[in-house]
């Protein structure tokens, strides 16, 4: 039987040459060891993918990095192959973008750990601009009884960078790869009816 991490963390890829390295790096320092990346490129034009491929081969952490390319079909369509790749059963989706906390895996495996019966974790996340930080909103703690009108009111906002999926609930309820702009709201709306 092969290995199973615990949590997958999936990067959809496209033209992110100048920040992918620092995203990686944030995942790289995570606290938590119990991961594997999966990176679906899709279909960059500038130097992003031989940047994970030099960064997959100084891997020095050895952590499970799967890179996959696929011809451009916008960030719904690569998330999903990502999701498709994944071994865990908890996806953390990251943008090539954003950067992980040190402690941000380790505290979705505790919570999970906990509360057996959820499918979706949202928590802080810290918007930056130059030099100014800050955290953009602050969810309610607990079990969300009626999730839309928490997102409404703006207490829940699952997303990129902030949350854990069961990777079951996204098999289930792909992204819809028609839409290339917004995917994660349209997502969310429909992820809301069905998840605990």
């Amino acid at each position: 039987m092969s290995y199973k991490p615990f949590i997958s963390i999936v990067i959809p890829l496209y033209n992110k040459e100048t920040s992918i390295t620092k995203t990686l790096s944030s995942i790289f320092q995570q606290s938590f060891s119990d991961f594997e990346i999966v990176i679906v490129d899709d279909g960059s034009t500038d130097r992003s993918y031989q940047i994970v491929r030099e960064f997959q081969a100084k891997n020095e952490k050895d952590v499970i990095i799967k890179l996959v390319q696929q011809t451009n079909a916008g960030p719904s369509s690569a998330r999903n192959t990502g999701v498709r790749h994944a071994s865990a059963e908890w996806i953390v989706f990251l943008d090539a973008d954003d950067e992980l906390l040190n402690d941000a895996l380790n505290i979705f495996k505790n919570i999970i750990t906990e509360h057996k019966d959820i499918d979706i974790i949202d928590a802080n996340k810290y918007l930056r601009k130059g030099s100014d930080e800050r955290i953009e909103y602050h969810p309610i703690e607990g079990y969300v009884k009626n999730p839309f009108k928490e997102c409404f009111y703006g207490l829940i906002s699952p997303g990129s960078g902030r949350s854990i999926f069961r990777r079951t609930l996204l098999l289930e309820n792909p992204y819809n790869e028609e839409i290339r702009r917004f995917e994660d709201s349209e997502l969310l709306g429909r992820l809301l009816s069905v998840a605990r």
